[in-house]
Parts: structure tokens; C-alpha cells; sequence
């Protein structure tokens, strides 16, 4: 009887040791909590990569069925492409408002079918990574080309439509870059505000105060060197200040005239006076 309570008991305490060593340690569960935190830092910055890739993937979705839209309309109007200004009241490129910017969407929306920037945050006027996306009144996330949108111009008078930019992602902080704050709450449609550079919707890429025959003069179809890259020349402009251009990693979204588009970095557009993918020759 004595041996068999005698084992009974070890049989007991090997139990217990059992039981014991089955759970974690103080040391054990530090040990697997600095792991997961290692893991967290490590797949954290990937999901938003990936994030990332995945809106950009869209934007430039965004920017093909744009420039789709635009050969499309080119095709039933002899190769002309949409306009976003006016050259009869100046003789230079003017800005007309927010009526220009909503006619020039609207043109392009014959063939999308998604509705103007202004009215829709979700459709193909903007890029799901823009910081103003769907504020009011803003159009889009997109700027075009002013030498292909802000006067009549044809697909015939591109010599490079591969080779041509004919629109990128627009700045971010759009009130700064404009000067121009909209009202809170919208005015009525009598207000200023309707008509001004908020709903300029193109680059002007030419000097403003050149003549007629001038080299940097709209006609010329030549972008003056900007002056972030090319401080030193002569009539050089800041219109690139318009374009967002390190949104993806460094990098913008440019649409091209003949309807591809690709991430690309803003330097590799425009890398001299001579060799840039603005210049319509």
C-alpha cells in the first residue's frame, strides 16, 4: 500500500513539473513580443509601398482613358484637340473660368462617360493619392500641355505625339500655386472667383509677355527652360511650379499625345531648351 501511494505521488509532481514547464517565461514572451515588433517594422513600410503602387496603378488608368478620350475627340473633330483657353479677347492665351474648364471635361466626357472633375472624386480626373481629392470646386488632379490645349491645335502639328507631353499630375496646395483661395461656402455663379487661374487647368509654358514672332512666344510652340533647372537663362519661367512632381517616389505621372503614359521623373521630360518633351517641333 506504502509503494503505491509512494508512486502515486512522483506520478503527482512529474505532473506538475509538466504543467509547469508548459507555459512562457517572463524572458520567453519578451523574446516573441520583440519579434512581432520586428516583423511590424518590417511589413508596415511594405504594405504601404504596395498601397502606394496600387494608386498610382489607377492614376495612370486615370491619365490612359484621358488620353483615349482625347484621340477619340481629335477623330471626330479633323485632329483637334480640346481646348481649356481663349485667344480672341487678348490675342494671348487667357484663362476664361471655371465654364472653359467644365466645357473641356465635358467634351472629353462623350467619350468617358464619368462626369466632370468638379462633380465626382472618384472618376478619371483625379489620382486616389491627390491630398485635395474631391475638394470643392477643384477639377482634377491633371494639368495639361498649354501649347497643346490653351489654342486650336491638330495632331498634325506635333512632329514627336510620342514623344509629347500632353499632361501630368497637377501641384499639390493648388490655392498657393493659383494665388487664388476659393470662397467657404461657394459664391454664386456671379462671383470672381468663377473666373479665375483656380480653374486654369493648363501649363502656360510660354512667356506671357513675349510678341508675336518671338521664340518664346506661344506660337513658337517652344516651353521656356524653367527656372528650378535652368536658373541662369535668359527668360526662363516657373511653370513647372504646376506639376506635382514627386508624388511616386520621385516621380510624376506625364501622359503622352499619342495616348501612353508612364511614371517618369519631371527632369527626364524636360532636360534642356533643346532636348524636352514639351516643344511641339
Amino acid at each position: 500500500m506504502f509503494t503505491i501511494v509512494k508512486s502515486h505521488f512522483r506520478s503527482s509532481q512529474r505532473s506538475v513539473r509538466s504543467d509547469a514547464s508548459s507555459g512562457f517565461t517572463l524572458i520567453e514572451l519578451l523574446v516573441v513580443i520583440a519579434i512581432i515588433a520586428i516583423l511590424a517594422a518590417i511589413l508596415f513600410p511594405v504594405f504601404a509601398q504596395a498601397r502606394m503602387k496600387a494608386r498610382q496603378t489607377v492614376a495612370l488608368s486615370n491619365l490612359k482613358q484621358i488620353g483615349t478620350a482625347m484621340l477619340m475627340y481629335a477623330q471626330d473633330y479633323d485632329e483637334s484637340l480640346p481646348m481649356t483657353m481663349e485667344t480672341e479677347s487678348t490675342g494671348q492665351p487667357t484663362t476664361i473660368g471655371y465654364w472653359a474648364t467644365s466645357s473641356y471635361q465635358e467634351s472629353l466626357d462623350a467619350y468617358i462617360r464619368m462626369g466632370r472633375g468638379i462633380s465626382r472624386s472618384g472618376n478619371v480626373w483625379w489620382d486616389p493619392s491627390d491630398s485635395e481629392l474631391g475638394k470643392p470646386a477643384l477639377w482634377g488632379s491633371f494639368v495639361a500641355n498649354g501649347l497643346l490645349t490653351a489654342t486650336r491645335c491638330t495632331l498634325a502639328g506635333v512632329s514627336k505625339p510620342a514623344a509629347t507631353v500632353y499632361s501630368t499630375l497637377r501641384a499639390d496646395n493648388w490655392e498657393r500655386v493659383s494665388g487664388v483661395v476659393a470662397p467657404t461656402p461657394l459664391p454664386d455663379k456671379h462671383h470672381p472667383f468663377w473666373l479665375s487661374e483656380y480653374f486654369d487647368v493648363c501649363l502656360d509654358v510660354w512667356m506671357p509677355a513675349a510678341g508675336s514672332g518671338s521664340s518664346t512666344d506661344w506660337r513658337a510652340g517652344i516651353a521656356t527652360p524653367p527656372c528650378s533647372m535652368f536658373p541662369a537663362t535668359n527668360g526662363c519661367g516657373d511653370w513647372d511650379t504646376g506639376i506635382s512632381k514627386h508624388r511616386y517616389h520621385d516621380r510624376t505621372l506625364v501622359l503622352f499625345l499619342d495616348g501612353h503614359a508612364v511614371s517618369a521623373t519631371f527632369a527626364s521630360t524636360y532636360q534642356s531648351p533643346a532636348d524636352n518633351q514639351w516643344d511641339l517641333h
